[in-house]
């Protein structure tokens, strides 16, 4: 009889921590996906510094979720979105418009990935 109630609070804890999971990686996605947003605005309008300066914000926000991202999800993802950060950085200070649009979209493609993979649906179950 043990037996169902263990097995019970073991399903529960599993979903929980899941959903909590889930709401951590969307939450996080969300605001990077906002400061990128802000840095692709200045790209655009060819405000450099302060492209840079969101660049920077957006690095230090990365930062502090990076080291919960990697007991979460597969590292190839962390390192493509490092690889992306940085190339970023280099095409801002040559002020290469093109190669800056081209690398904050792949960028947000990247972050947008992680929460549609993470997110509890038939398609990532299968």
């Amino acid at each position: 009889m043990r037996t169902v109630p263990t097995i019970i609070i073991i399903v529960v804890l599993l979903l929980g921590g899941s959903w909590t999971t889930y709401r951590y990686l969307q939450t996080t996605t969300l605001a990077l996906g906002t400061q990128l947003e802000s840095v692709e605005q200045s790209i655009s309008a060819q405000k450099w510094k302060t492209a840079q300066k969101d660049l920077n914000t957006a690095q230090q926000r990365w930062n502090q979720n990076k080291t919960w991202w990697t007991v979460l999800l597969d590292h190839q993802e962390i390192d493509n979105i490092d690889i992306s950060m940085t190339r970023l950085e280099k095409y801002l200070k040559t002020q290469d418009i093109s190669l800056s649009l081209g690398e904050v979209s792949t960028l947000k493609l990247q972050i947008d990935h992680i929460s549609d993979t993470e997110k509890l649906n038939l398609q990532n179950i299968l």
